[in-house]
């Protein structure tokens, strides 16, 4: 039970990382993510979301407001979200 349940955050963890970052692409924070000027992408979605929630403590008010309207509105608008908070209730 122990081993599931660790199983199921740390699946939780890594869609909510997964679509932070894609809701990071989505606002253009990605290219603030790289170093080179490449178009097509270089860090996996999970990747950048990881590395946006590290930089959320130190972010300016402007770029983490709308990163945050726009996660509220995508975990909400999720099938997948609404459905794994429902069963885990």
């Amino acid at each position: 039970m122990r081993r599931d349940r660790l199983l199921l955050s740390s699946a939780f963890a890594t869609a909510l990382l997964s679509l932070l970052g894609a809701v990071g692409e989505r606002l253009g924070m990605d290219r603030l993510l790289k170093s080179n000027t490449s178009t097509t992408r270089t860090h996996s979605l999970l990747r950048q979301g990881c590395m946006l929630y590290d930089l959320m403590p130190n972010m300016p008010a402007h770029r983490l407001a709308p990163l945050m309207q726009a996660f509220n509105e995508a975990v909400t608008q999720s099938d997948a979200c609404a459905s794994a908070v429902a069963m885990a209730k």
